[in-house]
């Protein structure tokens, strides 16, 4: 069982990684959600750990757990957080399998043969659901977290607080 302090580690490990393939590998939206997601993956194990001294290994376990509707669960999180982590899992769903972001069980079968491909502003939105992620993290267990350079010309202008934007 990976502790607290490894998922964090692990997370920090990525956000680095993922500076590094955004300035290497123009373009490479796709993989750049999927580190966002992972990435988050990593915090909100983290989190999960740290309440409930569990790990949970399938992504409906997670969802279940951090469900701010779920009024038994130790690990529950508020709205917002929960909701930039279940974006995260759409986008990288997105970026992984080529599926519309909202997909579902129940999307039309046109829908799932259409590919949906991963784009900048896709990486846009990941960043933002990212940074507030680690903010959570940061405040609720002092967690501190390198700021790292992103270069996406949907970024331009906007101000984050672990990310440096940089001029695409």
């Amino acid at each position: 069982m990976a502790s607290f302090s490894e998922h964090i580690e692990h997370a920090k490990k990525n956000v680095v990684f993922l500076s590094t393939i955004n300035s290497t590998i123009e373009e490479s939206w796709d993989w750049q959600v999927t580190v966002c997601f992972y990435t988050a993956l990593h915090l909100i194990n983290a989190h999960i750990v740290q309440k409930s001294n569990f790990n949970y290994i399938s992504h409906g376990k997670v969802d279940e757990i951090i469900n701010p509707y779920n009024t038994v669960s130790p690990a529950k999180l508020g709205e917002d957080i929960y909701t930039s982590y279940t974006k995260l899992f759409q986008l990288s769903r997105r970026s992984r399998y080529l599926l519309n972001d909202n997909f579902n069980r129940n999307t039309p079968r046109e829908d799932v043969l259409r590919a949906s491909f991963t784009y900048s502003k896709h990486l846009k939105k990941a960043i933002h659901h990212l940074d507030l992620i680690i903010h959570f993290i940061n405040v609720e267990y002092s967690e501190n977290f390198p700021l790292v350079d992103i270069k996406c010309l949907d970024l331009n202008g906007k101000t984050f607080k672990y990310f440096k934007i940089v001029a695409a």
